[in-house]
């Protein structure tokens, strides 16, 4: 923590214990005090969204508003004179509008996230305990209380918030043991433990002699406020939303005994509601009514999961159809980085932040486990080239692709959806990659072979420079031009004399640097036996030409074409006017 959070945090909890104190020393303020500590706690959960700034603010938005509906339902119960009355019905509709928002704080903090991979098998797990606890509710415990002038309908209402509180608790309970390591989460934990035991103290309380001010209920419900905005202060909070870096596990289908188990778990509420209709009259009304609205939205949520996973796993299908018939048919190393960023674009959730980059010039460089598998890293394990473009995100997906990797940074969660559609579709485009390699091999050694089979039968040399200026290819005349045979992979350079070098590395730097049409050159090289011949270059760069990959050069000797040359302009001088007055001076005065 900062500096900064832990001022901002003890200063929370002074407040928070200040605020308490008021309700067990002047009971008269309980109104004001409950308002300041409710305002209090959902202040703070605003606070620690603003300061630690988590991927996934809206859980911890439904988890303040809960605590605003709350505070308004203990404000207007304050508000009343005679303490062991029951609450206003407003205040009533305070305390179950508290529910939805608590229910939406959780759905979204039990998202696949870093403490939980799944929540499928927390949702069977509430289904059933939910009713579970509406059975024993009906059939053994509601036949044997006593009334002690609490009717009926009292003891169900608060039977149900009983369930939402259980309900609860449950689901910080698991999130604590998914994430023992998290102080946010026990907070959270003790903060559903502190309702519950609100609630079972009220409810006792109510059962005797009325609701004292400053009773142990007062006291698990500061608890309350005090854990939940405190959870939300630490910078633990942005782990219970952010996504992990391990892979998914999947969700396991449901089958035999576990749909038997939710079909059972859903018809409780109906079956029990229709048979105490049927006997008599409806004694256990809000309770039936909160567990089957509880049940009913986890079967909700879980469809709801279902039918999203199978819409974005059809999604993902087409995608990569279309990207593999796209691979197909590309001749180009360009083209399948082109096809492989669009696949990954139409994979990723519409409007998803990321990065997406296909590298081939540090594959040398990287180890051999980063080119095995696909995989999530964090960012700082990425080549340095990279880690400052991809630095605002935590983690990146790693994919080899053949003689490039594939680098995607964006929001883990996201990545983890991806990760095997992505796996998939590197494949793919690996698979491109060879069979284009292969094709350019193949076609450079047919053109090798053509230009073998031209070049044997002709004067001229011509050579062929790989990118790193080595010779390719050299056709059989060199040695009748030069008097030697190029070692294999010698450079051009190499096959000269060392005086002769100066004037081939002038002409080769113009070629590398020069357009496509070429550069002409006259060299005067010498040969090992001491003679000198005069030759004419000419170089073409088609590096950029998918058959050829390479610079071609082309020698000619022309020495005795030179000499003829110089000896056909010596003769036109010398049967000029002006060369017969110098041969005739010439002679008089010698």
């Amino acid at each position: 923590m900062s500096r900064r959070q832990i001022l901002i945090t003890a200063v929370y909890g002074a407040l928070m214990t200040a605020l308490g104190s008021v309700v067990f020393i002047a009971p008269e303020l309980d109104s004001v005090a409950w308002a300041g500590i409710g305002l209090l706690g959902a202040a703070a959960i605003v606070v620690g969204i603003r300061l630690v700034r988590p991927r996934r603010p809206g859980p911890w938005w439904a988890l303040a508003a809960a605590l605003v509906a709350m505070m308004a339902g203990d404000y207007l119960y304050g508000l009343m004179a005679d303490a062991s009355a029951d609450p206003p019905p407003l205040a009533n509709l305070c305390y179950l509008a508290m529910f939805p928002f608590v229910a939406t704080a959780l759905i979204g903090l039990t998202r696949a996230s870093s403490a939980l991979d799944s929540r499928a098998g927390l949702l069977d797990l509430l289904a059933v305990s939910s009713a579970a606890l509406l059975a024993a509710w009906v059939f053994i415990v509601s036949p044997r209380l006593g009334t002690g002038g609490v009717t009926g309908t009292e003891w169900s209402i608060q039977a149900a918030y009983t369930l939402g509180d259980v309900v609860v608790l449950v689901v910080t309970v698991r999130l604590v043991r998914a994430a023992p390591r998290n102080p946010s989460a026990v907070l959270l934990a003790v903060g559903a433990l502190g309702m519950l035991t609100g609630d079972v103290a009220y409810g006792i309380a109510q059962s005797r002699d009325g609701l004292a001010p400053g009773g142990p209920a007062d006291l698990a419900y500061v608890v309350l406020y005090a854990t939940w905005g405190a959870a939300a202060l630490l910078p633990s909070m942005a782990r219970l939303t952010d996504s992990p870096v391990a892979p998914p596990h999947g969700d396991a289908p449901v089958r035999g005994l576990g749909i038997v188990l939710l079909l059972a778990a859903v018809a409780v509420a109906p079956v029990v509601l229709v048979g105490q209709a049927l006997t008599g009259p409806v004694h256990d009304g809000p309770v039936i009514a909160v567990a089957f609205g509880i049940s009913l939205a986890l079967l909700v949520t879980r469809l709801n999961d279902a039918v999203r996973r199978h819409a974005e796993g059809l999604r993902r299908e087409r995608t990569l159809r279309h990207a593999g018939t796209v691979l197909v048919s590309v001749t180009d190393a360009g083209a399948v980085a082109v096809a492989v960023r669009t696949a990954v674009r139409e994979l990723l959730p519409a409007d998803t932040p990321h990065i997406i980059v296909v590298d081939s010039s540090l594959t040398d460089l990287l180890p051999l486990n980063e080119l095995s598998a696909p995989r999530i890293v964090p960012v700082h394990l990425t080549p340095p080239l990279w880690q400052e473009r991809l630095g605002e995100f935590g983690c990146v997906l790693v994919c080899p692709l053949d003689a490039a990797v594939l680098y995607i940074a964006a929001d883990g969660r996201d990545l983890r959806t991806v990760q095997d559609a992505v796996t998939v579709l590197a494949g793919q485009a690996a698979l491109a990659l060879a069979r284009i390699a292969l094709t350019e091999a193949a076609s450079r050694r047919d053109s090798d072979d053509y230009l073998r089979a031209v070049a044997e039968h002709t004067n001229d040399v011509v050579l062929v420079l790989d990118d790193d200026e080595r010779i390719r290819y050299t056709s059989p005349s060199v040695t009748e031009l030069l008097g030697i045979w190029p070692t294999p992979f010698a450079t051009l350079r190499e096959i000269v004399a060392p005086d002769d070098r100066q004037q081939v590395d002038a002409t080769l730097g113009v070629a590398l640097t020069g357009g496509r049409d070429g550069t002409r050159d006259t060299w005067s090289l010498r040969r090992p036996d001491g003679t000198r011949v005069l030759v004419e270059v000419r170089f073409r760069d088609l590096r950029g030409d998918r058959l050829v990959r390479g610079m071609v050069i082309t020698m000619r000797d022309v020495t005795e074409q030179r000499r003829h040359e110089l000896e056909l302009l010596r003769r036109h001088w010398e049967d000029t006017p002006g060369a017969a007055n110098r041969d005739n001076s010439a002679r008089k005065y010698h």
